[in-house]
């Protein structure tokens, strides 16, 4: 009787083993497809890259059109433009657009004076970016009328691009971005713990048999405190980012429609980031499936299927490989795309592993209360980041510069003022980090030391409520990083017309100085 029901327990176990498996792959692929087949002409937000007249300029009259042209085709059906004169409005008729990405505004017959163009556009992420520019249009004898026109619309001019919004939307977005991040870094980081100590080791002089305890198949093995209490972690963040993941849709598509009237949820649902969405809440749903199996299988205390080992690894860099996807970069805004998309995921792996490495130590190794175990996690973790974090810093930097485009940016626009506060942070993590190794070292030399040596010193090594407290500082400053990097994936990227509003340009009539970061000019 009890061999019949463990026979069929095993049978039930396989079968929901397969269908976690091939719903995962099937997600993997799913995930995959749409990223090969989507061509790297997709950008992460609409952004000007040409216009005609040029901003802020004066042209003689009669002026038929201005022409505006896009670095992605926008959506025809939601793009919005006017141009306003004193007089009123100057458009003669509906926006036209000459191809995807060029639109042409026809102006009324005979206008002039200060143009204030204001549009709205829509590209291939469903992202609305908005923004406004001045133009002039003289007439004869009508130059100082002219700048006294051009003055005082200069003065009310909004940003010549910005995302479209209201700000407790965007702070909401912000928040469940930063959210979906910090899940996403400690399922990469469970993953990554153990894979990093993958294979059997030998045990530490003097510690117990049961110290080290692994779940192993073959040669490969999972260090967590129990492989039980690492897959329900796995279980509560995959379960918690397949909630998430409709709650954020639902945020975008409220943003959408609030910015433009006449569209439904329906509308934004079938656009690329309704598919991105969709295609991470399968993911995170497969991954909680596959978790699920391997509780069960612990929980039986039977030994683990390889399988099960290897799947939760895949879903999770395939669940690296969608957030990537939803980046700047991954979107196509950094030229040539096959060649930052790769920098860019594999800094966000690196800085996942850290982030979510710390996160993972003080959720999963430290509460075992094993010193000894504890020390050699946290001996193998130091000795990798020592290595990785030169190539995680670098490709950094290399992905931030090329995004700025311009090093003016780095204090005169919002994404460049937000990074350079990330990269500070970064900075001091850095720093608590090296504590971290030191205290790694220390421990180590202390225990090369023989027996009698350490006896009769007066104090032992580095205590482990002291590498705890450091790991806490260190993790709590990668906190403020991931609301950062959230932050810094809803900000609009710098212009990437130039002589728009950056310091040092040509200040021709009609541009308005601003105060930059620590009261540097910047042209408007």
């Amino acid at each position: 009787m009890r061999s019949a029901r463990r026979s069929r327990s095993m049978s039930s176990t396989r079968k929901w083993l397969r269908i976690a498996l091939v719903g995962g792959l099937g997600a993997v692929g799913l995930a995959l497809a749409l990223q090969l087949a989507a061509p790297h002409r997709v950008q992460a937000h609409a952004r000007l890259t040409g216009v005609q007249p040029a901003p802020n300029s004066t042209v003689p009259g009669p002026l038929k059109q201005v022409l505006v042209q896009y670095n992605e085709p926008v959506d025809k059906d939601l793009f919005r433009a006017e141009v306003d004169a004193k007089e009123g409005s100057a458009l003669a008729g509906k926006p036209v657009f000459v191809d995807p990405r060029t639109v042409s505004l026809p102006l009324r017959s005979g206008v002039s004076g200060a143009l204030v163009v204001t549009w709205l556009a829509v590209g291939l992420d469903a992202h609305p970016v908005q923004g406004q520019f001045l133009l002039g249009v003289s007439a004869p004898g009508g130059a100082a009328a002219l700048q006294k026109d051009l003055t005082s619309a200069a003065s009310h001019l909004g940003d010549f691009e910005s995302g479209a919004g209201s700000g407790g939307l965007l702070a909401a977005i912000e928040a469940g971005r930063a959210v979906e991040i910090g899940l996403l870094y400690l399922t990469l980081g469970i993953v990554a713990l153990g894979i990093l100590t993958l294979g059997p080791r030998r045990r530490a002089r003097g510690a117990p048999s049961g110290a080290m305890r692994m779940a192993s198949v073959g040669a490969m093995s999972i260090v967590v405190p129990t492989v039980h209490r690492g897959y329900r972690a796995l279980l509560a963040a995959s379960v918690g980012s397949a909630l998430l993941m409709p709650l954020l849709f639902a945020l975008y598509a409220s943003r959408l429609t609030q910015v433009i009237s006449g569209i439904g949820v329906g509308r934004v649902m079938f656009s690329s980031i309704g598919v991105q969405w969709t295609v991470k809440l399968v993911l995170w749903a497969a991954l909680a499936a596959v978790v699920t199996v391997g509780i069960r299988h612990t929980a039986q205390g039977r030994q683990l299927d390889r399988r099960l080992i290897l799947a939760p690894v895949v879903l999770a860099l395939a669940l690296a490989g969608a957030f990537v996807s939803g980046t700047h970069v991954g979107t196509g805004s950094a030229d040539p795309s096959l060649l930052y998309i790769p920098v860019m995921a594999g800094h966000i792996l690196l800085t996942a592993f850290w982030a979510g490495g710390l996160f993972a130590l003080l959720v999963l190794v430290f509460p075992m209360g094993d010193a000894t175990y504890v020390w050699a996690v946290i001996g193998r973790f130091s000795r990798v980041m020592t290595v990785t974090a030169g190539i995680m810093v670098a490709s950094g930097v290399v992905v931030l510069v090329r995004l700025l485009a311009n090093f003016n940016a780095l204090w005169c626009t919002g994404y460049g003022v937000t990074a350079g506060f990330k990269v500070l942070i970064v900075t001091l993590a850095l720093s608590v980090g090296l504590v971290n190794n030191r205290l790694v070292a220390a421990h180590r030399n202390y225990e090369a030391l023989p027996a009698v040596t350490r006896q009769r010193l007066r104090r032992g090594g580095p205590s482990l409520v002291l590498m705890r407290r450091v790991v806490l500082c260190e993790a709590a400053l990668l906190l403020g990083v991931l609301v950062l990097a959230a932050v810094l994936g809803e900000s609009q990227l710098p212009p990437l017309l130039r002589n728009v509003y950056l310091p040092g340009e040509g200040q021709d009539a009609g541009y308005v100085t601003t105060s930059g970061l620590f009261g540097s000019g910047c042209i408007r």
